[in-house]
Formats: C-alpha cells, sequence, structure tokens
C-alpha cells in the first residue's frame, strides 16, 4: 500500500493544473503527491479547437463569468484567483506565443494542442509529481483521515487529501467515461441532470443535408418557447446543424423538436419588410432567386424558397403581399425540425455534473468530506465555445491544488 499527501484523479487540463499549482505554493515534498490517470495525459486536450485549441479568451473575467448563467457566482473566487493572464503566462514563460482571433479567442500560433500539453507535461517533470498512467481508479473511500484509493489490478493507495479531476462524458474514448460521478455520490454528492454539450443537431431532412458545407454567417439561433438566443456561424452537415451557434445553443437543448433561425439579426421584421418593399419598385425584374443573394448564400436560397413553397422564378415587382410576408417571416425565424442532438462521442463538454451547493467556491473542497476536492469537467458549470470551459478547468484545478497543498506548507 503506497502513501502520498495528496492524490489527483483525473490527468486533464484540471489534474495538471492542479499538481502544477501544488509545485507552485510548496515543492519539497512533491514526491508525497501523485497523479492518477486512466489512459495518458490531456488526451482530450488534444482534440480541443480541432486540434489548435483555443486555450483561453481575452474578454475580461466579468463577461467571461457571464458564459456560465446560473453558475457564475460559483466560479467567480477560481476565475479571479487564475485568469486568463495567469494561464496564458505558464505557456509564455516557456516561449510560447499566441494569436487572438475572432471573438478574442487565443491560439497558440505555432504547434496547437500538442504544444501546449508538452509545455504542461515540462511543468509536471520539474514538480517531481509521480505519475500513474493507465490507472484506473475502482473506488475511493475514507477511513479516519485518509483516503483509500482502489485501482484496478494494482496495490490500494493512501492519501490525506483527494482532488477528483476525472472529467464528465464527453469523448469517452479519451478515457473521459463519468466514473467520478459514482465516487461523488459514494460521498453522498449530488449530481445535477448531464448530457451531451456543445454538441451538433441531428435533422433527418435529405434536402437540408445536401447542402452540406454550406455556412450561415451571422445568424441568430434559438429554440420554440425558449428565451435563450444565440448569435453566430452555422454550419450545415451531412447529418443535420453544427458550427459555433448551433454548439452554443445545445447547452440548453431540452428536448426540443425545432430550432428557429434569424437569418438577418441585423435588420427588424419591420424594417426588412419595409426594405423588400422598397426594392420591388426599383428591382422588381429581379427573381426571388436573384434578389436574395443580397441576403443569402446562393446554394441556401433556392432550399429557402422551396421550404417555404414560393416559386424562385417569380420576380420581385409581381410578389404578393401574403408571398412577401411569408419570405421576412421565415427570414427573420426559419424553422428547422431536430431529431435531438449528437451523442458524448462528439460533444465538446458534458452539461450538469457535481452540483456545486456542496464545495466551497474559495477552495474547491467538499463541504461534506473534509480532504475531498473537485475541479474541472466533473463539476456542474459548463459554458459556451470560446476557451471558456478551459479556463473553467484551468482555474478551478489550480484553486483545488493551491487550497489542498495549502494545510501542508511549511
Amino acid at each position: 500500500m503506497e502513501k502520498y499527501k495528496i492524490a489527483i484523479i483525473g490527468g486533464g487540463p484540471a489534474g495538471m493544473a492542479a499538481a502544477i499549482a501544488i509545485g507552485n505554493t510548496i515543492n519539497h515534498w512533491m514526491k508525497e503527491i501523485v497523479l492518477i490517470e486512466k489512459t495518458n495525459l490531456g488526451e482530450k486536450l488534444l482534440l480541443t479547437g480541432g486540434g489548435r485549441a483555443n486555450i483561453a479568451n481575452s474578454k475580461p473575467i466579468k463577461e467571461q463569468l457571464l458564459k456560465f448563467n446560473e453558475d457564475r457566482n460559483f466560479l467567480k473566487h477560481s476565475f479571479y484567483s487564475f485568469n486568463n493572464e495567469d494561464l496564458l503566462n505558464i505557456f509564455k514563460l516557456k516561449g510560447l506565443k499566441f494569436r487572438e482571433e475572432e471573438n478574442g479567442k487565443y491560439f497558440p500560433i505555432i504547434g496547437g494542442a500538442q504544444t501546449i500539453l508538452k509545455i504542461l507535461k515540462e511543468y509536471l517533470n520539474e514538480t517531481g509529481v509521480e505519475i500513474k498512467l493507465n490507472n484506473r481508479v475502482e473506488s475511493i473511500t475514507k477511513e479516519d483521515d485518509y483516503f483509500i484509493i482502489k485501482i484496478k489490478d494494482k496495490n490500494d493507495i493512501v492519501a490525506s487529501k483527494v482532488i477528483l479531476s476525472t472529467g464528465g462524458k464527453s469523448y469517452p474514448e479519451t478515457g473521459s467515461t463519468g466514473d467520478g460521478y459514482k465516487i461523488a455520490k459514494n460521498f453522498k454528492h449530488q449530481i445535477s441532470t448531464i448530457k451531451p454539450g456543445l454538441v451538433p443537431f441531428k435533422v433527418n431532412e435529405e434536402e437540408l443535408q445536401k447542402l452540406s458545407g454550406i455556412k450561415l454567417e451571422d445568424v441568430e439561433v434559438s429554440f420554440e418557447n425558449c428565451e435563450n438566443k444565440v448569435r453566430g456561424n452555422i454550419l450545415i452537415s451531412h447529418f443535420g446543424l453544427s458550427g459555433p451557434a448551433i454548439l452554443d445553443l445545445s447547452n440548453y437543448y431540452n428536448n426540443n423538436t425545432a430550432v428557429l433561425i434569424d437569418l438577418i439579426p441585423s435588420m427588424n421584421h419591420y424594417d426588412l419588410n419595409m426594405k423588400i418593399i422598397d426594392d420591388s419598385s426599383s428591382k422588381g425584374k429581379i427573381s426571388l432567386k436573384n434578389y436574395l443573394k443580397l441576403h443569402l448564400k446562393n446554394r441556401f436560397i433556392s432550399y429557402f424558397l422551396k421550404v417555404i413553397d414560393i416559386d424562385e422564378n417569380e420576380k420581385l415587382g409581381n410578389l404578393s403581399k401574403k408571398d412577401r410576408l411569408i419570405i421576412v417571416n421565415n427570414l427573420k425565424q426559419l424553422k428547422i425540425n431536430v431529431n435531438g442532438i449528437l451523442s458524448y462521442k462528439t460533444a465538446m463538454i458534458t452539461c450538469g455534473g457535481v452540483k456545486t451547493n456542496k464545495i466551497n467556491p474559495k477552495t474547491m473542497e467538499s463541504k461534506l468530506v473534509p480532504g475531498l476536492f473537485f475541479a474541472g469537467e466533473l463539476i456542474e458549470p459548463s459554458g459556451l465555445t470560446g476557451g471558456y470551459n478551459l479556463q473553467m478547468a484551468f482555474s478551478t484545478g489550480f484553486l483545488a491544488g493551491k487550497s489542498a497543498a495549502k494545510s501542508f506548507k511549511k
């Protein structure tokens, strides 16, 4: 039976951040710290941003917290304790440079996720933390002041403190299969409803699927009878709808049956109607198919007019009031029926997790079990696309590691 001061369960961004934070807090007994990972370090990290690693966002922390809705108050202390500048600096100190792209997203200029992981491993090597790969934790119990960690086909491990950073259920091939939920439940922590997050929608509509590859730029999407709206780009795919706006909207999915798309969010219903009336006088001889090129992608126009049952060859000047209003209404609220969301295999994150009401937001320690800490995707908060979820993993991981180490500091 091996004994350690702190055991970190899970070697993703949160777990690695926790180990680095412990090393920054105090490093003369790092050999008594162990990081246990079921597969290999950072497997899921390598998939982020399509392998490019959208590691952080330039927006102020106050704005970043808004991307987490009701969880923002819980995350406030961790985000301010280890913010986006702190996160970038740990890589900049190793010579990595970043490029800011659309919507404040930071990407490494060279190397992508592979370089990010390489640098994190360098930090882990410098701390001297013991790393156990391909070790599957089967259960954790607490006896007196110690945690007993049972590992499949290996000797038990004893630790004074445990940091759970096992991830959620997204991308299960990387080892994220929800193991941490069971451990948390055994310690009487409640788990909120979990579901795939930042995930595409299935649409069983052959005509739409034929448009695979078309991007609808700067549109606004929502669900029927739902106040949440997301503005951004949509990508039509062979299975349905994807792209940043759709992925963000999926976090609000609740067995909804249709997505509503505002194809021209920059104009309200009245102004759009009046513009078409005005254009009917000056551009009356133009066919609807050609006229709509002002607003829609060429290949999408035929689909749009077919869906609303209006002849694409109709002249703009001959358009009836009824048909004009049908066009306006659908440009502002095109309804596409969906057949659900894709599975955890394609989900970027897991929505839901260990409820935050029993976790101390200033330390990430359990309010029910002293010495037990939580970090990363395992816990309830989930954010939108743009680097916010990685920031959450690193921030909560650093806070958990720093907090766990404090009691051992001399």
